[in-house]
């Protein structure tokens, strides 16, 4: 957004590559493992022309129509996720008596909480007990790697919140949303998911070559942050000496953690709601196997595994199904992840004891016989933010600091959602916010000034 409008844009990235949890490899096999976030789903227009303008179309890869299937590990078998009214009738995820209160969720008068409700205690009222512990347990373990007892549901669901709380169920209240107006020539576009020909990675990697070398520094660390009035000094640490930039705007886009050691000095009550926001860790192991060694036809995007199963794993993704193009001819890529917020130990675990829980998940669940050809493993400590309860009070704090300080703007996945599009969004709006302020003081370039320490 900014470096568009014509301001000098500098990242300074702690790590020796851009990208942060988007982290893409190719191995001497001839397999591309991304180590972080593996898919892009997307329906946003200035995303898709982003990528366009990066030069990126040719290398982006669809996923396979096989990955609208989705299964949910019930006793032991891959069972699939209904994507209809009917699928949910005839599904043997759950009972006739949990299929009957799901069904029956815009009739159930269910009164109104007095407090906060977590994800697990609003959908419990309104779709039952049962569809909470086989439906939406391993879709929250799955994506956000969180705890549903302790996620709050106004924060990860707000769409369903809030339709719950203008129609007294989610369906009434989505009945009733209020049509929003848009222009004609409004372009408009079906969600795609999609990858790129080298992993999640191509994406950061062409934004760094965008913006030219000498604009992007890796392996420096901001460590300071001092406000000068109508300018910002930043202290970065990484060359072996500190040095200092002084520059008219900031965006903050490091993890909740990091962010509150640059704003204690600013807004102590902001640096304490960054550091309110926990991570949850999670391990990723992949294992490549020859094609011949499967009996399942693992045709679909992956299966989660419900907390009642007793599993070691969050979710197996079937990553050579969703894109082939990750596993060479005759080859099978799967994604074993685990830990989470409900079981973070597991994480913890050596290398070795993940990648024989991940084969062994792998045959019991998925039949696959034999050991695999490639095994690799990740461990994100501090994998993705977790929005529990009071989370929406936390981000109004950062608000109200961004307000008194229009050109510090903070994003990341800890606020607008933990997917690759909406962090990518909450960029974009950061860069919008910076981009008004410097206009409102009639600032048409932005300074850098670099001092050595």
């Amino acid at each position: 957004t900014l470096y568009k409008r014509g301001y000098r844009v500098l990242v300074i990235e702690a790590a020796n590559r851009v990208g942060g949890v988007i982290h893409s490899i190719t191995t001497p096999e001839g397999f591309t493992l991304d180590c972080g976030p593996n898919t892009i789903g997307t329906n946003d227009v200035r995303l898709w022309q982003e990528l366009i303008d990066l030069g990126l179309h040719d290398r982006i890869r669809p996923a396979a129509r096989c990955g609208r299937r989705r299964y949910i590990l019930i006793n032991g078998t891959p069972i699939e996720i209904p994507s209809s009214p009917v699928g949910l009738i005839t599904t043997r995820l759950l009972s006739w008596r949990g299929k009957l209160r799901v069904l029956g969720e815009p009739f159930v008068n269910i009164g109104t909480p007095t407090g906060e409700e977590s994800v697990a205690a609003f959908f419990s009222r309104r779709i039952g007990h049962e569809a909470v512990a086989h439906l939406l347990d391993p879709f929250v373990a799955g994506v956000y790697a969180g705890d549903p007892n302790q996620l709050s549901a106004a924060a990860v669901f707000p769409s369903l919140w809030e339709a719950a709380q203008r129609g007294g169920s989610i369906v009434r209240g989505m009945l009733k949303r209020p049509k929003q107006k848009t222009l004609i020539s409004e372009p408009k576009m079906r969600s795609r998911t999609f990858s790129f020909q080298g992993g999640l990675a191509d994406w950061p990697r062409a934004i760094a070559r965008a913006l030219g070398a000498g604009n992007v520094w890796t392996g420096r660390r901001a460590v300071g942050l001092r406000d000068l009035g109508t300018y910002w000094e930043v202290t970065v640490d990484g060359t072996g000496r500190l040095e200092t930039i002084t520059t008219r705007s900031v965006i903050i886009a490091t993890p909740a953690y990091v962010a509150a050691e640059l704003v204690e000095a600013l807004d102590p009550a902001a640096a304490s709601a960054l550091r309110s926001i926990p991570y949850a860790p999670v391990s990723v192991v992949h294992l490549g196997f020859r094609r011949d060694q499967l009996s399942h036809e693992l045709n679909g995007f992956g299966v989660l595994a419900p907390s009642s199963e007793r599993r070691q794993f969050l979710g197996i993704l079937w990553a050579s199904s969703l894109f082939p193009h990750v596993a060479p001819p005759d080859r099978v890529l799967t994604i074993t992840l685990s830990g989470g917020a409900i079981r973070p130990e597991v994480a913890e675990q050596s290398e070795e004891a993940l990648i024989e829980s991940a084969i062994r998940d792998n045959q019991e669940v998925l039949g696959i016989r034999g050991q695999p050809l490639l095994t690799h493993v990740t461990r994100w400590r501090h994998a993705i933010a977790q929005y529990t309860i009071g989370h929406r009070e936390r981000i109004a704090t950062l608000e109200r600091l961004e307000q008194r300080r229009p050109t510090l703007q903070l994003t990341g996945s800890y606020r607008g959602g933990i997917g690759v599009p909406k962090t990518w969004a909450s960029g974009v709006g950061a860069g919008e916010r910076i981009a008004a302020a410097l206009d409102a003081q009639g600032t048409t370039t932005d300074t850098l000034e670099q001092a050595r320490g």
